[in-house]
């Protein structure tokens, strides 16, 4: 659809397109500088450090969570009754368990203050 009057197509584009040729204008007047290449001195190429951004999930990758395995009653497997053992608790004031070979003393030592109620 056309202008209806001189007046109206000259405010409509006449200003801004003799803006847009003066920059191009000034943009072909300047000179072009090249990137020079970069020389270098290393046989190694070492990637650049981009960002490193810290995990933020939106959701667990697991729907349960999971369990101790190595719970009081697995440490402590039994109380052993023999001789030696009796023995042991009458004169030295000592209980004697059968323990979970993959127990370390700690473990053994909260799983007996959990279970018996005594200072270690």
């Amino acid at each position: 659809m056309a202008p209806k009057d001189k007046k109206a197509a000259a405010s409509a584009g006449g200003d801004g397109a003799a803006k847009k040729a003066g920059k191009v204008a000034k943009a072909v007047k300047g000179s072009v500088a090249r990137k020079q290449r970069k020389v270098r001195t290393n046989v190694h190429f070492f990637r650049p450090k981009t960002l490193i951004k810290k995990r933020d999930p939106k959701y667990p990758r697991r729907s349960v969570e999971s369990r101790e395995r190595m719970d009081k009653y697995r440490i402590i497997q039994c109380p052993v009754t023999t001789e030696s053992a009796m023995k042991k608790i009458e004169e030295i004031n000592t209980l004697v368990f059968l323990v979970d070979i993959k127990a370390t003393k700690l473990n053994i030592k909260e799983a007996v203050k959990q279970m018996y109620d005594v200072k270690c």
